[in-house]
């Protein structure tokens, strides 16, 4: 158990354990733009006059006719494999999704000819296109040209309510047709490596949405660091214990709830903070974290920067071999059942002091929980559950301001780690006897 008056690990020694722990290929370093000297006006002249940190674009409109078409084309993508043109990945999309009665106003709108904002392309690849901002827009679109919804809850037009584009007066749907989307293209050329293309896109993406509802930090991850590690997080989220630690509703999309309404099963009960988190993407986000976390002692900001951190560490995480990231799955999903089983629903609490779950414990307790000082014990844990419980709950009461409020330093991060690690090898001493 630690006391309040314990010494802290030497640094050298904590360098060295956090060396140790990383696998083959994980490891990467992050630079600290703090510690960079201000470019002078000269050099500040010169990277001007180079483009360098300058958005290249091009725009272009499509007729509203074509855009169901232009979403199914495809193209030869490498080694003869057909890929579309317009990427829509359902991973980018937001999970507040839009109802019919939205998609009916967009339509509406077109059919008034009121002004609608354009949609953001980033090329890939030569000709080749994501749709970064304007899914929700398209997707409307390309649903309402291929019959998927009727038009309901229509302002102005509410004699058209209850009908599918098929079924409009030739007139009007003809005067849709000839309507046209706008888009802003970001083309290839715009940067130099993957690398600034990803901090580019997320750029642009953020101002392109600051005028309207703002995004989450990972909504916009999502929408702009596409990628393996990416989609392994997105995977990993649905983990029902998971889940269920954070209060997060375990099925959440509307049609799954409209059927288990519908059945007689009993399901877990969502928070309405744990609902606020699902739609905001923060169970995605704290995924990430748990891998980003692994390497808290190389980023010197601590959490206070910890948008930034995480930024960094999926751009180049998407790069991790797929050996690295099969070792991620494993770690992740063994690590949630084991706290699970030792823990239950409170394991991301103050034991002892509040049901609210928290990230300020979370870090800690899954970092350690997954440390090679404590997976060899976890069977004994599991079995003397209560023994580790009260070594967690003694610890947070002597370090209850340590857990309890916003403290995000570097320094304040590392005690913790402390603190957990002590509670986990006075637990495991006590299981050995």
């Amino acid at each position: 158990m630690t006391k309040g008056n314990q010494k802290k690990p030497a640094a050298g020694a904590k360098t060295q354990a956090a060396a140790s722990h990383l696998l083959k290929g994980e490891k990467l370093s992050f630079d600290d733009e703090a510690t960079k000297p201000k470019a002078s006006d000269e050099e500040l002249n010169s990277r001007y006059a180079k483009g360098e940190i300058r958005i290249v674009t091009e725009q272009a409109r499509y007729p509203l006719a074509g855009i169901l078409g232009m979403l199914k084309e495809e193209i030869e993508g490498e080694g003869g494999k057909k890929e579309l043109r317009y990427k829509r990945d359902p991973e980018y999309q937001r999970r507040h999704r839009w109802s019919v009665e939205r998609k009916s106003r967009l339509i509406e709108s077109f059919l008034m000819n009121v002004p609608v904002p354009p949609v953001f392309l980033y090329e890939r690849d030569l000709a080749r296109y994501e749709v970064m901002d304007g899914r929700q827009r398209l997707t409307a679109l390309s649903d309402f040209y291929a019959g998927k919804f009727k038009l309901t809850g229509l302002q102005y037009w509410s004699d058209l309510d209850g009908r599918s584009y098929s079924t409009l007066p030739s007139m009007v749907r003809d005067g849709i047709d000839r309507r046209y989307i706008s888009s802003i293209i970001l083309l290839k050329e715009t940067a130099v490596s993957e690398e600034q293309a990803a901090m580019l896109k997320k750029m642009v993406f953020e101002r392109l949405n600051s005028g309207g509802v703002k995004l989450g930090s990972q909504e916009t991850r999502n929408a702009v660091y596409g990628g393996p590690l990416n989609t392994l997080c997105l995977a990993l989220s649905e983990n029902d214990n998971f889940r269920r630690m954070w209060g997060i509703p375990l099925d959440p999309s509307p049609e799954e709830k409209e059927a288990d309404e519908e059945s007689e099963e009993t399901v877990d009960e969502p928070t309405a903070a744990g609902t606020r988190m699902f739609e905001k993407m923060e169970d995605v986000e704290l995924v990430l974290r748990f891998f980003a976390y692994r390497q808290i002692d190389e980023f010197k900001a601590g959490l206070n920067k910890i948008s930034e951190f995480l930024d960094l560490f999926i751009v180049r995480g998407n790069n991790f071999a797929p050996a690295l990231l099969a070792d991620y799955r494993t770690m992740f999903e063994s690590t949630v059942s084991f706290l699970w089983e030792v823990l239950g629903a409170e394991a991301f609490t103050v034991l002892g002091f509040s049901k609210r779950p928290t990230k300020i414990v979370y870090d800690p307790l899954m970092f350690v929980a997954n440390s090679a000082a404590v997976v060899p014990h976890r069977a004994k844990l599991i079995a003397k559950k209560a023994v580790l419980r009260g070594e967690l709950e003694a610890m947070y009461k002597a370090k209850h301001d340590l857990f309890a409020g916003r403290r995000t330093n570097f320094a304040d991060t590392q005690n913790r780690n402390h603190c957990v690690s002590e509670a986990f090898a006075a637990a495991i001493a006590k299981t050995q006897k």
